[in-house]
């Protein structure tokens, strides 16, 4: 749902960490409230409560002080925790230390914790899948998103990682997914330099006595003519998919089912899924909307995979699909001419004829 006002801020100082964090909100009038932690991370969303109700919510939440953001970085205090509500609420939260494993997430755009503008609108909103995450998870882990727009895998390995990869411990879970940026630059092809720096990230979370998982990237929602998506980032997904066999690694395919979700959707639908303000639409990076669905595929990606404990903590009641519906009558206002790869600087494309749907 749409919000007017700017979220309530609550900062409870605290050094690098995890902590279990319990909020205590009190309804003064009906309301609709979402809470989010540190980053926009979601940690309960559009929760409804009646006038005079009051109700905590637990759950547990990582602090890393800093994090990369393009040319410089975010600093973190301790626990920051924001109630987005339009109505008349009071909240306290309490804070404390707390051992559990931490699932740290590298990756691009379309996994890192986008920003929100107020007033809130999902739609028109930014939002990477790994920020929609936390709120599928019962307690007894947290997530640290460290996903960074733009990033390649090498970018990510010379920058980012340098913000958190000292802090990653035996138990804990390195998530990796990458190929949007990859795909712009020769020398990190599918089968080159893109998957040794796989074979990278699995390497060092195992000496470090982590468990690795690797993820296959989101497809775009570019569309040809008959209705299916344009196999842009399959030899991405097939690359990941090798890997893991390869090294007996968890293998999470969002290629396949964004593939398979927003061809359902078709052309026009589809734009439900991702940022759109206006005229001004995007076929790469979903909207809040969007994240939440994929974050329940990755969910439900890691049951199916068995990654204990991370798969026992998944709320399953949480992370149902439906399969939408295409309007046949709707004019496919996201259908691209092959021309547009062009604007978004590709160069390691596979054959873009050859049948994906068996992939």
């Amino acid at each position: 749902m749409k919000y007017e006002k700017e979220p309530m801020r609550i900062l409870t100082p605290a050094p690098n960490g995890t902590y279990e964090v319990t909020v205590m909100v009190t309804a003064h009038e009906d309301i609709t409230f979402t809470i989010y932690s540190q980053s926009r991370r979601v940690m309960a969303r559009d929760v409804k409560m009646k006038s005079g109700e009051k109700r905590d919510f637990t759950f547990n939440v990582s602090v890393c002080d800093c994090q990369k953001r393009d040319e410089g970085e975010r600093r973190f205090e301790g626990v920051e925790i924001y109630i987005l509500c339009d109505g008349d609420l009071s909240a306290v939260s309490a804070v404390s230390p707390v051992t559990v494993p931490v699932i740290y997430i590298a990756g691009d755009s379309t996994v890192t914790d986008q920003p929100s503008e107020y007033p809130y609108d999902p739609t028109s909103t930014y939002c990477g899948w790994g920020q929609m995450f936390p709120e599928l998870l019962n307690t007894g882990i947290a997530v640290e998103n460290q996903a960074q727009s733009g990033s390649t895998t090498e970018d990510f390995k010379n920058i980012n990682f340098t913000a958190f990869k000292d802090k990653i411990k035996a138990g804990d879970f390195l998530i990796v997914e990458f190929g949007h940026n990859d795909q712009k630059i020769e020398s990190f092809d599918a089968y080159g330099g893109y998957t040794e720096n796989l074979k990278y990230y699995v390497n060092f979370a195992r000496e470090k006595g982590a468990v690795p998982i690797l993820v296959s990237p989101i497809n775009r929602i570019l569309f040809t003519e008959d209705g299916t998506l344009l196999n842009l980032l399959g030899d991405y997904r097939n690359a990941v998919k090798k890997v893991c066999e390869e090294m007996n690694v968890p293998f999470i395919d969002l290629w396949t089912r964004t593939t398979e979700f927003f061809e359902a959707a078709g052309a026009a639908r589809a734009w439900d899924y991702f940022r759109c303000d206006g005229d001004d639409r995007d076929y790469t990076h979903t909207n809040d909307i969007g994240g939440s669905v994929i974050a329940r595929f990755a969910a439900d990606e890691l049951i199916k995979n068995n990654v204990e404990p991370i798969s026992g903590l998944i709320k399953r009641d949480m992370i149902k699909v439906e399969m939408p519906e295409r309007d046949v009558n709707a004019k496919p206002m996201n259908a691209k001419e092959l021309e547009q790869i062009r604007t978004i600087g590709l160069v390691n494309l596979p054959d873009l004829d050859r049948d994906i749907t068996k992939i």
